[in-house]
């Protein structure tokens, strides 16, 4: 029987985005061995319905079980939005990224944020809920996109179409809220483009969520005494789509370590 400080940890999104979370996993928790599943075949999640998200999304965790991980970090803050009806299914800890951003931006104590996210993130509007909860008073505007995902997940990292969501994105908030200086990228597909946010709005701070649910996932595993104890760490990557896409997001964000990358059905 495998021991469970040896066990994988599990990551999963909707498709390529999920890899900003390997990549600061494979920084803080460099002797741990990852397994990720990018569902892209079924990307973009955000303009699902809430029914389709969930079957697909226990598809995933179920995929993940079955190839023995201790705690699965939930990339994709679609899927995050669904987080209880998740939980209460498996037995290892499954880890929200809209949560641990949530945290992060009220321990900051900002006044108002702004969150770029899909149309379902958006609408969901767990943001604001669990900011609100934690700070109350604070000032949350949301921004959806219907294709910047997909852009991403297509390896358009930049095409004048991206460029272009990004800049619309932009404008619609600071029309709404001139003088914003923080926005939290609330789909793990926009970090890999974050250099196109930031070269068109360079005084604003964009909050990447995939570091502080890494931090999230170490803290947990420290917490279980589940940190790994064995050497030469491994990451596996499985996708529904073609393998070829994430070549690409691999090399922009500067992941090294080797690893290996399989289409699935």
């Amino acid at each position: 029987m495998q021991d469970s400080k040896n066990k994988y940890i599990g990551v999963m999104d909707s498709g390529l985005g999920g890899l900003t979370v390997v990549k600061q996993l494979e920084l803080i928790l460099p002797g741990e061995s990852i397994r990720y599943f990018g569902d892209n075949a079924n990307c973009p999640y955000g303009n699902r319905t809430k029914e389709d998200i969930l079957n697909l999304s226990i598809a995933m965790l179920d995929f993940l079980k079955e190839r023995g991980v201790k705690i699965v970090a939930i990339a994709c803050n679609t899927i995050s939005v669904l987080i209880d009806e998740l939980r209460s299914r498996y037995d290892f800890p499954i880890v929200s990224i809209i949560e641990e951003a949530a945290k992060y931006v009220t321990g900051k104590n900002l006044a108002e944020t702004g969150v770029f996210a899909t149309e379902f993130t958006i609408k969901q509007g767990l943001y604001n809920t669990l900011i609100q909860r934690l700070r109350p008073g604070t000032g949350v505007y949301g921004v959806p996109s219907r294709s910047l995902a997909a852009l991403v997940d297509e390896g358009r990292f930049y095409d004048p179409a991206t460029d272009a969501e990004v800049n619309s994105m932009l404008s619609v908030m600071m029309k709404s809220h001139p003088g914003l200086k923080n926005i939290i990228l609330g789909c793990t597909h926009y970090p890999i483009v974050q250099d196109l946010f930031e070269k068109a709005a360079p005084g604003v701070s964009f909050i990447n969520p995939a570091e502080v649910q890494a931090r999230a996932v170490a803290a947990i595993l420290s917490e279980k005494a589940l940190l790994n104890t064995v050497k030469d760490p491994v990451t596996e990557i499985f996708t529904s789509g073609k393998k070829q896409l994430f070549e690409g997001a691999i090399k922009k964000l500067g992941i090294s370590r080797p690893l290996t990358i399989s289409e699935t059905k």
